[in-house]
């Protein structure tokens, strides 16, 4: 996990100890990773994502294309690491979401990806067709589970063997094309729910040539996914979170959240219909923020409820 410090708060020397010695990064100037929600709401409601907590009372809408394309033309003329054209949501009910990966990909810095994940059920060979064709570099399925009744009862509204099939016919898709983008995975979190299928799981995908990403479950900053009892462990307090020092997420109207996990939408730190995102990252409100979160003072901010295996 990289550590970060603020250039602005400290000396020559101390920085000088701080990159050397304590093997920390300046915040950078502009965010390394953005993630942009082209059309807010998803197709499921899956039990260890707020969505199906707080996902019926959230405004809903899909950023319109002057909206996006301002900013992507700001995002890749920076060397970001990463941009992800999703963002607390499912990025394929966005039936334009090809065209505006192509804009991406047309513009970005070469060492840039773009990289979305998807739930895979309405992946259609239309929009198989859209997504190879864009300059998508990496795509993650999130696949909970091998076995109908697990996957169906954690990933609540989708069918396991429709995203099976849709899975299935977009490696087809890719090889019919020769096409070595996007590069697919399989991504889950670790709930108890799966324990007992992780062999199954990973021997599934192995066949494919998928390779199987099981992260650690988060709360995702809400009481109620830590009280599901669906972690198989002890749940513990960040050491340190980087997000706030490298990642900058966007909603579909240019609201500009703390977090990926501010699934309320409890810090606004900006809009981008009248700011450019470099404005609201090096803001003095992100940066007292930061600060607080540097000195360990997180009462009040949305990094307090935050909890990690």
């Amino acid at each position: 996990m990289r550590r970060y410090y603020i250039p602005q708060d400290t000396n020559p020397l101390m920085r000088s100890y701080k990159r050397l010695i304590k093997k920390e990064r300046p915040l950078p100037p502009f965010p390394r990773v953005v993630q942009i929600q082209t059309k807010s709401g998803c197709n499921a409601r899956c039990v260890f994502c707020p969505n199906s907590i707080v996902g019926h009372r959230l405004t809903h809408g899909e950023m319109d294309w002057e909206l996006f394309t301002k900013i992507a033309d700001e995002v890749t003329r920076h060397p970001v690491a990463r941009i992800s054209p999703y963002l607390m949501n499912e990025p394929l009910l966005d039936r334009e979401l090809g065209k505006k990966i192509a804009y991406l990909s047309e513009r970005k810095k070469p060492d840039t990806i773009i990289k979305i994940n998807s739930n895979g059920a309405l992946l259609d060979e239309e929009m198989g067709e859209q997504l190879i064709e864009s300059g998508l570099d990496r795509i993650n399925f999130s696949v909970h589970g091998i076995r109908k009744e697990t996957y169906e009862s954690q990933m609540v509204g989708l069918k396991l063997e429709k995203v099976l099939e849709n899975i299935d016919a977009f490696l087809e898709l890719k090889n019919k094309k020769g096409s070595k983008r996007p590069r697919v995975r399989v991504t889950m979190v670790r709930t108890k729910a799966i324990e007992e299928e992780l062999p199954e799981i990973m021997a599934y995908w192995k066949a494919r040539g998928v390779r199987v990403n099981v992260r650690p479950l988060e709360n995702r900053a809400m009481k109620e996914i830590a009280s599901t009892g669906l972690n198989p462990r002890k749940w513990k307090p960040f050491s340190f979170c980087n997000r706030l020092f490298e990642q900058a997420y966007i909603l579909y109207n240019g609201d500009v959240v703390l977090c990926c996990v501010d699934w309320e939408r409890t810090t606004i730190l900006g809009n981008l219909r009248e700011q450019t995102l470099e404005e609201v990252w090096n803001s003095p409100r992100f940066m007292e923020i930061r600060r607080r979160y540097l000195e360990g003072d997180l009462k009040g901010l949305l990094c307090q409820k935050c909890l990690t295996t």
